[in-house]
């Protein structure tokens, strides 16, 4: 079985229905039992998308803090990914260049906030979009395996009530905007 590093990562993601940003705090620490400070995000992040790998995707990150460029790609679904990331210090213009000569077209951006909680071997995120959605992510922060690492994020799906109460999502944000993209110019 695969070990996890190499820039594996393993998440679960939820649509939170009714569950607002504070429940999901008050949940963390009842459950924690530590007052818990989640680390604030606001970021765009730009999607790109490359007509050669149909199984990646491109982000470019840019919040106040730091900028980065993400290349994901699928290894089981969106369960397990490769991710690299790579933080950026040079202008836009010259990233917008270095994208369009490496083949990749821009195809979106989606603006968020997140609250980012650390559970030690799981990070638990808060995040709503600018359209009003908002998601659930659980992500195991262990160089294990796969097995035990859906573990984790199984035991905190289940410690949190996420799993008996909420949906889960098997999309990835860019398969979900990507799709309703491709709705929206189906019907025109």
């Amino acid at each position: 079985e695969m070990t996890i590093g190499n820039n594996i990562e393993i998440e679960f993601k939820f649509n939170t229905g009714k569950v607002t940003k504070e429940n999901f705090h008050s949940l963390i620490e009842d459950v924690t039992d530590i007052r818990q400070e989640p680390f604030y995000s606001v970021s765009c992040d730009d999607y790109y998308s490359n007509l050669s790998e149909k199984d990646s995707v491109l982000r470019f990150r840019k919040s106040r803090k730091f900028r980065e460029i993400t290349l994901k790609v699928k290894q089981e679904g969106n369960l397990v990914r490769k991710e690299f990331n790579l933080q950026i210090d040079n202008n836009d213009s010259t990233v917008l260049e270095f994208l369009k000569l490496s083949g990749y077209r821009k195809e979106f951006s989606i603006f968020k906030e997140a609250w980012i909680y650390n559970l030690g071997d799981c990070e638990a995120a808060y995040y709503t979009l600018a359209d009003g959605r908002s998601y659930i992510e659980l992500e195991a922060k262990v160089d294990d395996s796969q097995a035990r690492c859906i573990e984790i994020i199984t035991y905190w799906a289940d410690r949190l009530h996420l799993s008996d109460t909420l949906t889960r999502e098997n999309r990835s944000l860019f398969e979900i905007f990507s799709e309703e993209k491709r709705n929206k110019y189906e019907k025109i």
